[in-house]
């Protein structure tokens, strides 16, 4: 993985065009050791129990690029902002699809949570350790043997499905039970639209790339909700990809959960 990011784009600066913090500066100079800290003081969440969304786009909305990951879509400021987002989590949720395109690899220690109707987990690069270290599966009974055949090691959370989707209440709930309540959900379209249909999301931090790409690729969630969010940050880097923090003021249905 290191060569794929080796291989990015590399910005040198961030400009701060939007903020509601009173103390961020006008750039960030992304050579700078301290620019960890800065990024995390603009990324932190206001409360202990958070759920955001962080997702890559491109031009036109997609977000996989032409080797069908968001991979060729990214740079290393984005990868940077990423794994600041991913050190403040307690858990990133994925859903199936996600792990086997992405052909994930393990997030310890923050745990990964993997939503799956089917069990089929075949294409991921964790190890049985680090599975038994970090990773809940989320599948309704049926679908045990097959996650502990693709995905051995990995902690089983019994859920049965409702209209046909796994119920985001019990996802959330199993989760807050291991004490993981920084959570980021990262793909795929088909789970972030059932986060955003069902109110489940504090915030949505999306990264648009200055390109186009193939119209066959998958493209951003949609949703039937119509929620609000307003926008808490905005930067640009120096290859003109933009960073956006964006906030809902609407009580989320999980808050209460």
């Amino acid at each position: 993985m290191s060569h794929v990011i080796e291989a990015m784009p590399d910005p040198d600066f961030l400009h701060v065009l939007v903020t509601r913090s009173a103390v961020a500066p006008d750039m960030l100079d992304l050579r700078n050791p301290a620019v960890e800290e800065q990024l995390r003081a603009l990324y932190t969440p206001p409360r202990q129990a958070w759920v955001r969304m962080n997702m890559i786009g491109s031009l036109n909305g997609r977000v996989t690029g032409s080797d069908g990951t968001s991979d060729t879509l990214s740079n290393r400021a984005d990868r940077r902002i990423l794994t600041i987002i991913r050190k403040m989590s307690d858990a990133i949720v994925v859903g199936a699809e996600t792990l086997r395109n992405e052909r994930h690899l393990s997030t310890r220690p923050t745990w990964l949570c993997v939503v799956t109707s089917s069990g089929n987990l075949a294409g991921h690069r964790i190890s049985t350790e680090d599975a038994a270290a970090s990773v809940l599966v989320c599948c309704p009974p049926a679908a045990r043997a097959e996650v502990e055949r693709t995905l051995p090691g990995a902690h089983i959370h019994h859920l049965e499905s409702q209209d046909g989707k796994l119920p985001l209440d019990g996802v959330l709930t199993a989760l807050r039970d291991r004490g993981l309540h920084q959570i980021v959900v990262e793909g795929g379209n088909r789970l972030i639209s059932q986060f955003l249909d069902q109110g489940k999301l504090d915030e949505i931090c999306l990264t648009q790339a200055p390109v186009f790409a193939p119209n066959e690729a998958t493209s951003l969630p949609g949703s039937i909700a119509g929620t609000k969010f307003e926008r808490e940050l905005l930067l640009e880097d120096s290859a003109q990809f933009l960073y956006q923090r964006l906030v809902t003021n609407s009580p989320r249905q999980s808050a209460t959960a």
